[in-house]
Order: structure tokens, then C-alpha cells, then sequence
């Protein structure tokens, strides 16, 4: 168990390094259901069906295959909750909007192990173990400081004018571009009211992932992840709350591969 506690933990903090918070999460739910399954499909169904044959044809089946399986059901056990926390937090951006999500996901997989070994203990008649309460509910508060850090680490920038930013060429052709206005529009009526130094939108405390899109020089800056998350994918406006068209995200496309000399990306 704590050998495979430290591979998710490892597991979640390589996968911050590579993607969003929230595609980390989701990802690490995935792989945890997968470490489930296959607990099932490669060891405890095999396993009971050799304890079955052997009782089938009058011998005394060996132990060893009943202990290798409670094991592995102790383990999904103590993983149940974790799995379904990751794969609903798409939903709650507050548990993975963070530069510490793989923190949380980590006391994550804590917070399951101690609510499970009360019911397991108390479903087993081994008593109530009411000291893991104490230690959900510690657990519990140290997420929410991890989730809040960032409203009290948050800082505003005066951003430069335009005319003073030393711009690259792909950023200068971005800015000439004939579609640049129609971009920064979209931009600012779709993306601005949580990319902001201030947001507006409800329950948006602070630009996620520290991202602002409110002026010239910032939407130039993040062009390419602009073009990524809402042109190439549908990731940004998440669930499209904002109600970004299908043509808008065609002319972010556009525009970015008007920085190209070919015309391609």
C-alpha cells in the first residue's frame, strides 16, 4: 500500500509538470480506475477461480491466493473515493486551479484511506476509530489552504503600452495581422472575464493558472495558447460557458497562422 501510494503521488506530480491542473486530475483518476481494474481482472478473479477449481475437484485450496486477493481488494478499497473525486473534479476548479494540485492530490489519496478505515473498522466490528476523523478533517483544511493560496499570492502588474513591449516577429506580424481586431473582441468578450486581474465572473477569484488577457501586449504573449486551448481545442471556454461560435474559433486559427510566412503552423 504505501509503495503504491508513492507511485501516485510521483504519478501526479509528473503529470502537473506536463499538463493543467485540471487535465492532471483527470488523468490521474484514469490511471487510478486502470489500477483498479486490472487489481480485479489480473488478480482477484484469476485467483478465485483457482480457489474454485481446487474446491471443485476436492482439494484444499492454498491460502496464499485468498491473502494476494484481499490485498488487492483492501487496495480499491482505500482508492474508491480518491477515483471519484478525480474524475468529478473537471467540475470544482477550485481543487485544481493551483500551483500545489499535486498536493492536494496527494492528501487526496490520504483523506480516502482514513474515511474508509473508519467504516471498514466499524462495518468489522473492530471498534470506531474516531481519531481519523480528526485527521479527514486536518486534511481536509490543508487542501483548502492549498486551494485559496493563490487569492492571497496574487498580485496585479501594471502592463507596459503596446508601443513599449519588445516584441518578436511572429508577435509583430500577430498584431498587423487584418484579423487582429476581430481576435482581440472575441478575446475579451469570451476570455476576459476570468483571464483578468480582477475577474468578474462568479466564483473566479483570480486569473487561472495566472493567465490575463485584457490588453494588447497580454494577448499577443499568450497567442499560442490562445490559438491551442480555444482555436485547435475546445479545453477553453471550459464547458464553453461563454458561448464561443464555431467562426471565432476559426479566426483564432487564422489570425495565428497569419504569423506564418507560409501560412501553416
Amino acid at each position: 500500500m504505501l509503495a503504491l501510494y508513492v507511485i501516485l503521488v510521483l504519478l501526479a506530480y509528473g503529470l502537473d509538470q506536463i499538463f493543467t491542473g485540471r487535465a492532471a486530475f483527470l488523468h490521474l483518476g484514469a490511471v487510478t480506475a486502470t489500477i483498479m481494474s486490472f487489481n480485479v481482472l489480473m488478480i482477484i478473479i484469476p485467483n478465485q477461480r483457482i480457489v474454485v477449481a481446487d474446491l471443485k475437484a476436492g482439494r484444499t485450496p492454498d491460502a496464499k491466493y485468498g491473502k494476494i486477493a484481499k490485498v488487492r481488494s483492501t487496495h480499491n478499497n482505500y482508492l474508491t473515493l480518491p477515483v471519484i473525486f478525480f474524475m468529478l473534479s473537471n467540475h470544482y476548479p477550485l481543487a485544481h486551479s493551483t500551483d500545489y494540485s499535486w498536493i492536494i492530490a496527494a492528501l487526496v489519496f490520504l483523506m480516502g484511506v482514513s474515511i474508509r478505515h473508519y467504516f471498514n473498522s466499524n462495518h468489522a466490528r473492530k471498534g470506531s476509530p474516531r481519531w481519523t476523523w480528526g485527521v479527514t478533517i486536518a486534511l481536509f483544511l490543508a487542501i483548502m489552504a492549498l486551494s485559496l493560496a493563490p487569492l492571497f499570492s496574487h498580485k496585479s502588474y501594471d502592463e507596459p503600452a503596446l508601443s513599449e513591449l519588445s516584441l518578436t516577429e511572429q508577435q509583430i506580424k500577430l498584431a498587423q495581422s487584418p484579423h487582429y481586431e476581430d481576435v482581440r473582441d472575441v478575446v475579451l468578450g469570451r476570455c476576459s472575464m476570468c483571464h483578468a486581474s480582477e475577474p468578474f465572473y462568479d466564483g473566479v477569484r483570480w486569473p487561472p493558472k495566472g493567465v490575463m488577457l485584457e490588453t494588447d501586449s497580454q494577448i499577443l504573449r499568450q497567442a499560442h495558447v490562445i490559438v491551442t486551448q480555444s482555436g485547435l481545442s475546445h479545453a477553453m471556454p471550459p464547458a464553453n460557458v461563454s458561448y464561443m461560435e464555431d467562426e471565432e474559433r476559426q479566426l483564432l486559427i487564422r489570425w495565428y497562422n497569419s504569423s506564418f510566412a507560409n501560412g501553416k503552423s
